[in-house]
């Protein structure tokens, strides 16, 4: 192809239409391909001629960059771009920022500039197992893991078939706050961080919800809250799901307090750096929320914390499943079910009244 000046292309007609047949170079050869140019009863075949010439013009099948992109082997490189250009932009702003990172930091290094061939099933578990080796932990593997094979996947590679031998999750528990320690957080916590932790423990509202409430969300008089928004690094967006727009019933306790907060003000951001801006949830945790933990010399937290607790406090009080649903804005009961935890007096308890329940007592044996 590359020593002809090009090619015009064969018109033949194919029941009532004109067809335009010509060849296009690929990896695998050169194939022929047929396109429709219009019904035999409109055009001549002379007229089919000239629409078949514009077509092949218009497309570029005669231009050099056409067939070297045509005839190109695929690259790791060419699927990443390709991923990105038709995948990325549908994410969030954090899944995009976590995805340009993985990419950045633990993808490309390994795999940059070779074919996609040679990304194959050995390949990925040799660098499975070196990830895993340097030390990261086996949720954030596998969630690399997960990039990857979302990028393969996206130039046909399928990768359904893999056994891949990932890092063995650990069922460790998700920290999560009782309600005496988020009591005793927000008692020690000073300015808008007192009524902030007490916003997330009354809500459980997701960090960027909170940092995203404005002051015409909360209707005082019904005693709700409208989770609208989200934020992330001074980004506003919709929530994370389609269930997380959603009003949340706010105890008067917690109303008052975010009522004193706002002094009257009427407009606005609720919670808000010196600046105006939103808070980031990085900062609270670290320079907020971890020494207020360390200080009462309880395990440290993050802001997700406060929302297991609530899931657990309410489960325990014996909230109807579908309302926890509904204010946490959780897509399914299963996922409502994974932020349910116990604490050991509770577990203890519940020992101790099932054994009253179901074990008689034993006469004690007099010899």
């Amino acid at each position: 192809m590359a020593k002809r000046a090009g090619q015009g292309g064969t018109v033949v007609r194919k029941g009532g239409k004109w067809h335009l047949r010509y060849l296009q170079d690929t990896p695998e050869g050169r194939i022929r391909k047929s396109v429709p140019l219009g019904d035999v009863d409109e055009l001549t075949k002379t007229q089919a001629k000239r629409l078949g010439a514009e077509w092949l013009h218009d497309h570029g099948i005669n231009k050099l960059e056409h067939i070297q992109q045509g005839t190109a082997v695929p690259t790791f490189d060419s699927a990443v771009a390709k991923w990105k250009e038709a995948r990325l932009h549908c994410f969030k702003p954090s899944g995009k920022a976590t995805s340009k990172y993985t990419i950045g930091r633990h993808i490309a290094p390994r795999f940059k500039g070779l074919l996609l061939e040679q990304v194959d099933k050995q390949a990925v578990q040799c660098w499975v197992n070196d990830l895993a080796a340097s030390g990261l932990a086996p949720k954030t593997v596998s969630n690399i893991v997960k990039i990857l094979k979302s990028i393969l996947s996206w130039s046909d590679v399928v990768t359904s078939g893999w056994k891949l031998r990932l890092p063995i999750i650990p069922e460790d528990e998700q920290r999560w706050f009782t309600e005496e320690e988020a009591e005793r957080i927000i008692h020690a916590a000073e300015g808008q961080y007192k009524v902030l932790f007490r916003v997330a423990y009354a809500t459980g509202m997701r960090a960027g919800e909170l940092f995203g409430l404005h002051v015409d969300d909360f209707n005082f008089g019904a005693g709700t809250v409208r989770v609208l928004r989200s934020t992330f690094r001074n980004i506003e967006d919709t929530p994370k799901s389609r269930k997380g727009r959603r009003t949340i019933y706010v105890d008067s306790r917690t109303l008052e307090e975010v009522r004193r907060l706002l002094a009257g003000r009427t407009s606005g951001r609720v919670f808000m750096t010196k600046l105006g801006t939103p808070l980031k949830v990085g900062d609270v945790n670290r320079y907020v929320l971890r020494p207020i933990c360390k200080n009462l010399g309880i395990p440290h937290g993050g802001m997700h914390a406060f929302r297991h607790g609530r899931v657990s406090k309410m489960q325990d009080e014996g909230v109807n499943e579908k309302i926890i649903q509904l204010e946490f804005g959780h897509s399914s009961p299963r996922m409502t079910r994974r932020y349910t935890h116990f604490s050991h007096e509770q577990r203890r308890a519940t020992a101790e009244r099932l054994a009253h329940l179901t074990v008689p007592s034993v006469p004690s044996c007099r010899s």
